[in-house]
């Protein structure tokens, strides 16, 4: 099964991007936007694994929840990935929060790397995807939609196997673990 692990967000926020990202297909073209109910920050994509793993991969994840409190964070404005010159990947970016999210992103990839899952090696910078171009180009002052500055509370993390089907992928819960500090 496909499999990947993400913060989850918050209804209302799902709703406010999906109307953002309504304003930017209309500006930006040739792009697969992902639906509202596909919007989530990812920490940690494992691609196909077995059963067995996915259930040694939740088992290693299992108790992080309890060492954070839920997370405050803020949207900040539209980004592009690798760049604005060069746009593969349309997201908006995070400003308050982004520290605690990589904590817990380096927290999970040292418990995981315990289980020989391989470290992400390029810098970890928590964002929604809002598209993917289907051909990288530039992303113009011009096509950018202003983000308002929402604030919103991350409380749990959640571990999903992705389906894709022919109209986009569907995000299956295998486990949740909201976030509650006990210590």
């Amino acid at each position: 099964m496909r499999v990947f692990l993400a913060l989850e967000i918050p209804k209302e926020i799902k709703e406010y991007l999906g109307v953002v990202k309504d304003q930017m297909a209309r500006r930006v073209h040739n792009v697969k936007w992902v639906s509202e109910r596909g919007q989530h920050i990812t920490l940690k994509f494992f691609g196909e694994q077995e059963e067995k793993r996915v259930r040694e991969i939740g088992d290693a994840l299992s108790g992080i929840e309890r060492l954070y409190d839920p997370v405050a964070v803020t949207l900040k404005n539209i980004e592009a990935f690798p760049d604005r010159k060069r746009a593969r990947v349309i997201v908006v970016a995070l400003e308050k929060g982004v520290d605690n999210i990589q904590m817990i992103f380096h927290d999970i990839e040292d418990r995981l790397s315990v289980l020989g899952v391989e470290k992400e090696k390029r810098s970890f910078r928590p964002h929604i995807t809002l598209g993917r171009m289907k051909i990288a180009g530039p992303l113009l002052d011009r096509d950018i939609v202003a983000v308002d500055m929402n604030g919103f509370i991350i409380r749990k993390m959640v571990l999903f196997q992705s389906i894709l089907q022919p109209a986009g992928a569907i995000y299956a819960p295998i486990r949740e673990l909201e976030f509650n500090k006990t210590i």
